[in-house]
Order: structure tokens, then sequence, then C-alpha cells
């Protein structure tokens, strides 16, 4: 398959690399100071899937140069950060065409919004979700975690042309655990909820996520956040998985969190940069849905605004 990555960072250099070594053509869109040491050395990645250098990519720091060679996809895999979401897709619109699949890995609420309000055409588009931790610096990625499978799914009642399933299969046979699912609205949401309990927390107290549990303050906060979480979705008539916040917090606690514990979240390495984080798409985003629907998120709020001030501190 002829594949453009769009948004080379951690999550989409993972991607790309095993697609690569699986022998697909694969196109990096990203910034120049990582792909320019992956032109000189190629992809370096390490961490618990193996150790792979690769070097067989299509470097580009924006489309113009795809648009000289008048390339074309079968699949498009949209990376960015959700506050790009928008400017993306003006950029990708020349690539999306007919027999395209537009495949998003993103965080955060909203960006499914903004791609539909872009034109793509939903039997174009599939929705992904990942939940693996990835260490990015220039030229190199390292995957630290893996909570859960990759999940992929469709808008709910579209027939895509290229289905859940056959894209689970190419990440799959690229050895990355990755599951169809005829529901992922839910998965979308349960990672919204994971990061909102999680990222902001561990952020402005610069703690692994397994830090979040050993004190009373933090881990009071993270059950306000989730409770918050759960009453704006089920709001919005969301089928949540487990159905009730407290099997949720249960989950956290038991699972999720101690299968991460080392874990520092991407967030917190933006704010050390002095870049702009995601908390808009996530805890903004609850706090936003609450105020439409009338239902309180205090603590949502509070997590929010204090990102936010950090954001504004020089680095």
């Amino acid at each position: 398959m002829n594949i453009l990555v769009f948004g080379a960072g951690g999550i989409g250099s993972v991607l790309g690399g095993f697609l690569t070594r699986m022998g697909h053509n694969v196109s990096l869109v990203g910034r120049a100071r990582h792909l320019d040491v992956i032109r000189k050395q190629g992809l370096l990645i390490t961490g618990i899937w193996g150790d792979y250098r690769i070097k067989a990519f299509d470097l580009h720091e924006d489309t113009a140069g795809l648009k000289k060679k008048d390339a074309s996809f079968d699949v498009v895999l949209l990376t960015v950060k959700s506050y790009d979401t928008a400017s993306a897709m003006d950029e990708l619109k020349p690539f999306l065409g007919e027999k395209t699949t537009l495949i998003s890995f993103q965080n955060g609420l909203g960006n499914i919004e903004t791609i539909l309000e872009k034109g793509i055409r939903p039997e174009n588009y599939l929705i992904g979700r990942v939940i693996f931790g990835v260490d990015l610096e220039p030229g190199s990625v390292r995957v630290t975690v893996n909570a859960d499978d990759v999940r992929i799914g469709s808008l709910p009642g579209v027939k895509t042309r290229l289905d859940g399933f056959q894209a689970a299969q190419l990440f799959n046979t690229a050895k990355i655990p990755t599951q169809a699912v005829p529901n992922i609205l839910t998965y979308i949401w349960a990672k919204v909820i994971y990061n909102c309990a999680l990222n902001g927390l561990c952020s402005l107290n610069e703690i692994p996520y397994g830090k979040i549990l050993d004190r009373a303050d933090t881990r009071e906060a993270m059950e306000r956040i989730v409770r918050e979480c759960y009453a704006v979705g089920l709001k919005k008539n969301i089928v949540l998985e487990p159905p009730d916040a407290e099997d949720f917090l249960r989950l956290l606690k038991e699972k999720l969190i101690p299968s991460t514990a080392a874990h520092f979240p991407s967030m917190l390495q933006d704010l050390r940069r002095g870049k702009r984080t995601e908390i808009a798409a996530l805890n903004g985003a609850i706090r936003r849905l609450g105020e439409e629907w009338g239902i309180p998120t205090p603590e949502n709020k509070r997590i929010e605004e204090a990102i936010l001030a950090k954001e504004a501190v020089p680095r």
C-alpha cells in the first residue's frame, strides 16, 4: 500500500516505521528536526516491541513535495495534535481521493466532528484509538508501555470502503496489536476519561501515573474527574464501558495505572518544552460539554485552568 503519515511525531513514527518494515510505501510528514536525523541515519525504534532502524521512507516537512510528485495514497494516517486537526485536514484535502481511507489516531474530543466538517466522506473514514506510550527524540522513538490493543472502527452505521477488520489486519501484520470494533466511540471516550483522569494531575505534580494513587489529594481528585466525565458522557448518550464510574475507577486502580505505573504523560513533556498541550480537547472539552448540558464539572475546570496557567509560564 501507499501510506501517508501526516504528523510523524511519536505515535505516527511508530505506526509508519512498523508499516515500512512490512514493505509498504510510507511517506512521513513531520517536523524538520525529527526528519533531518531520519534522513541521515534512519528512524530508530526501540522499546517493548523490539529494536529496529528503518530507512525506507519518503520524508517531507509539508505536502508541497507530495503535490509536485502528484502522489496518491491508499491510506492516510492522521496523527497530529487535536489543535492542529482543522489545518491538517485543509492541507490533506488534495490527497483524500475517492479510494483513499483516512484513519485518525488522536487524543481528545472534537477531532471527529472537525474532520467531518472538513468534508471527509464517512465511508472513507475510520477512527483509531491508541493507548501505547512513546518517548520521542529527533530521529528516534521508544515504545515505553502498552495498556491495550489499538482499536479501529467506523462511525456508527457507516459501511466503509476499507473496513475495520481490513485495517486491523494491516496493523496486525505489522506487529502492532490491533482489534476492529463496532463501537469505536466507546473506546474513544474511555481513553478520553483515562487521559482526563491522569494526564493533567500527573503533569501538574510532575509524577508518573503510578504515583497518583500514593497521595490522598491526587487520588481523590482523580476520582472526582472520572465521576464528572461519566456524568457528561452518559448525558450525551455515549455507551460507556464499563457503564459505571465506580467500575471504571476500579479498572484504573487495579489494572490500567499499575500497567503504566512508570509512564510520564506526554502533556508533561509538552509543558517542559514550552509547547502547547491538548488540555482543551481533554478536561477542557468535558468542562465545555458540562456547561452545555448543565452538568457541574469543577474538577475538570480546575485542571484545565491550572494547565493553561502552566502553559503561559516561559520555559
